[in-house]
């Protein structure tokens, strides 16, 4: 429903463009988690799915509200690039609250329905 990322940073030149990083970066991180997978052909190593025709990303309907956060301090570290900081966070916070959603833990991405089935049969 709702994803919160906080990001300690030096000081920013345009907080707009800073979180604009953020929110992308969360949105990958819930294509990483939910997703994305690559499918490689076993003789050859070439992808098989190497379009978005088979490679699902998230699209507007599969991302939550978003806030994040530029947590801006005294800090000696200057000007710095952000990147995409939330993208790994955001995968493990999204696979911990289907763990703590189901009591099991799914363990390799994407976090898909039948992993989720496998996880629960698992468990017992």
């Amino acid at each position: 429903v709702k994803i919160v990322t906080i990001q300690a940073c030096g000081q920013p030149v345009n907080r707009h463009t800073l979180e604009n990083q953020l929110y992308g970066g969360v949105i990958q991180g819930i294509g990483y988690a939910m997703f994305e997978n690559r499918w490689l052909d076993r003789n050859t190593g070439g992808l098989v799915n190497p379009n978005l025709e088979f490679y699902k990303i998230p699209g507007t309907k599969d991302i939550p509200e978003i806030v994040a956060v530029a947590a801006v301090g005294d800090t000696d570290t200057g000007v710095r690039s952000v990147g995409e900081p939330a993208t790994i966070p955001t995968s493990a916070a999204i696979a911990n609250a289907v763990a703590n959603a189901t009591g099991a833990r799914v363990r390799s991405l994407p976090i898909t329905p039948q992993r989720v089935l496998e996880a629960l049969a698992e468990k017992g």
